[in-house]
């Protein structure tokens, strides 16, 4: 197993929804598709400075990690689409690209990270993945998603 983080390119989008895709909350595919089919085209225009990356075991993609600038307000950046295929969970590949992203952000001279997530259990590995990581609670948005579903936001601080 040779794995390799690189920059991804507009012909991984599809394995890249296939990743988001092996969870069972088929909305996120969906979502995901609308920002990829807008990312890629324009990434040197509407969305310079966002970067999404491709964890790549040989020819096949694993992983996916990307982040993005708050570019009207506070200049901090937010996490996006942080996804380890459903089969290659439990192997810390999550924490490699956490890692990875967090390393480029501080020698950006990033001071904060912000991420999001749902108080559904679903996500609950999400969750543990980002407190684990030394993201803290910042907020929790009551019924955001739906009634009982919460918002929840987390930060860490980069520099």
């Amino acid at each position: 197993m040779v794995l390799e983080i690189r920059s991804a390119r507009i012909e991984d989008k599809d394995d890249i929804l296939a990743v988001i895709g092996s969870y069972p909350f088929k909305w996120d595919k969906r979502i995901a598709r609308k920002y990829y089919d807008n990312y890629f085209p324009n990434k040197t225009t509407l969305f310079k400075g966002d970067e999404v990356y491709a964890l790549v075991d040989g020819n096949e993609i694993i992983g996916v990690i990307g982040y993005f600038l708050d570019r009207f307000e506070t200049k901090n950046y937010w996490l996006g689409w942080f996804y380890v295929h459903r089969n290659y969970q439990g192997k810390a590949y999550g924490k490699k690209l956490l890692e990875y992203v967090i390393k480029k952000l501080k020698k950006e001279g990033v001071k904060k990270l912000f991420v999001d997530t749902s108080s559904n259990k679903f996500y609950s590995n999400a969750l543990m993945t980002y407190l684990e990581n030394g993201f803290r609670i910042e907020a929790v948005i009551r019924d955001y998603y739906e009634r009982g579903e919460d918002q929840i936001i987390l930060s860490k601080t980069v520099v």
